[in-house]
């Protein structure tokens, strides 16, 4: 059996040649994990929440621009607020002072509800939840619960009439998940370990409708249960 040798020419040709594809493969691959960190770009929102009791009128910032209309008094909230996506440097401004300094990520098309919060020593900070604005279940209503007070003597527990749990130990600076409830639903909320229970009167809740409620409260006593209805 004869055996084909390759001339030096040859040989030199087939070396270029696999050198030439190894260097495509690599660009490519470099390109393609060039594009894959570039963020996706687009619109998102947000709406805002001055959640403590303690702090004076606030102003939200997302990278150095003022993103609300007028200051935020404790208990208001703001509309929706269109946003770049991407990440972007977040603070606070409470009586002209920056607090609650951090980086949050929009993501394009989502839409977002941040809670600014202030801890038992003033410390603020800002708690960004992304909302489900999709329809809800046929004669449901969809809610959430945010615990906005580090007052409480303890967590906060939702309950359905019927001793039904909903919500178990809920603590300050955190939400609970969103549940599908019945507009005639009676929701307890108590401070555990209390024996103090708020009630949501039914006539709150409609159905197709879509709720946070969020807690606030200088003391176990006066537990306030504030509601932000988002359709």
């Amino acid at each position: 059996m004869k055996i084909a040798l390759l001339s030096s020419n040859q040989r030199n040709s087939y070396l270029f040649l696999s050198f030439f594809v190894v260097m495509m493969c690599l660009v490519s691959c470099k390109k393609d994990e060039t594009i894959s960190k570039k963020e996706v770009k687009g619109e998102a929102k947000v709406r805002m929440v001055n959640a403590s009791h303690t702090s004076t009128s606030v102003d939200f910032y997302l990278d150095n621009a003022k993103i609300n209309s007028t200051a935020l008094a404790f208990g208001e909230g703001s509309e929706y607020v269109k946003v770049e996506s991407g990440t972007k440097a977040s603070k606070v401004q409470n009586n002209g002072v920056d607090e609650a300094e951090s980086e949050v990520i929009f993501v394009p098309t989502i839409s977002y509800t941040s809670f600014y919060l202030e801890d038992r020593t003033n410390k603020g900070s800002v708690l960004t939840l992304e909302d489900n604005l999709g329809a809800t279940e046929a004669g449901k209503a969809r809610i959430r619960f945010v615990n906005a007070s580090p007052y409480f003597t303890n967590s906060i527990n939702v309950n359905l009439t019927g001793a039904i749990l909903l919500v178990n130990s809920l603590p300050f600076a955190e939400a609970s998940a969103y549940f599908s409830v019945d507009p005639d639903a009676d929701l307890r909320i108590s401070v555990l370990g209390t024996g103090i229970v708020k009630v949501v009167p039914t006539a709150q809740i409609e159905a197709g409708k879509i709720y946070t409620f969020w807690f606030s409260g200088s003391s176990n006593a006066n537990l306030t249960i504030n509601k932000i209805t988002y359709n």
